[in-house]
């Protein structure tokens, strides 16, 4: 029986992502904090629930569909990036809450083929404040973050019934 378990725990990453749960970003903050709404406010995405970390269940992976703000990359290739829930978040609009963004390291480079591509990324989300530093075109950001994914699957996303993801630009909402 130990030799079972034993073998069955040195089974491939991507096997144990199989039964990873599925969670909306509504799972990753308190429940009296407000999701964003159209138009962005900095009051509606920031205050002092803004840094509370609700997820805590690092033993189960999950599955999570955002948006990807690279923080890494070498022209198309991401090897490092802040999974966001809306696009253009951080660049000309209020950014998320700590809680409300996922830095996140894949197990191999993604291939960007548009900006503010859409993305499921699964793995096991550790909760932890944290900084990142990312170049924008009008100069370096530096953002809290509340969750990270090492080693993290990620593939194109083709749908997702998220209420809380937005496809938003400086210019309004864009349709998904």
């Amino acid at each position: 029986m130990f030799a079972m378990l034993a073998l069955g725990s040195a089974w491939p990453v991507s096997g144990a992502f199989a039964a990873a749960q599925p969670i909306f970003w509504s799972a990753l903050r308190p429940a009296d904090q407000a999701r964003a709404t159209v138009p962005l406010s900095p009051k509606t995405v920031s205050g002092p629930q803004s840094e509370t970390l609700v997820w805590r269940n690092e033993s189960q992976p999950i599955e999570l569909t955002g948006f990807v703000l690279p923080i890494d990359q070498d022209c198309d290739l991401v090897y490092e990036f802040l999974l966001v829930p809306w696009a253009g978040a951080c660049s000309h609009m209020p950014r998320p809450p700590p809680n409300q963004l996922v830095r996140v390291i894949p197990q191999e480079p993604l291939h960007l083929e548009k900006i503010h591509e859409t993305v499921t990324v699964t793995g096991a989300l550790r909760p932890g404040l944290d900084q990142a530093q990312f170049f924008m075109i009008d100069g370096v950001r530096v953002l809290s973050y509340g969750y990270s994914i090492g080693h993290a699957e990620v593939a194109k996303a083709t749908a997702t019934k998220d209420p809380d993801l937005l496809s938003l630009s400086p210019f309004g909402v864009v349709p998904r």
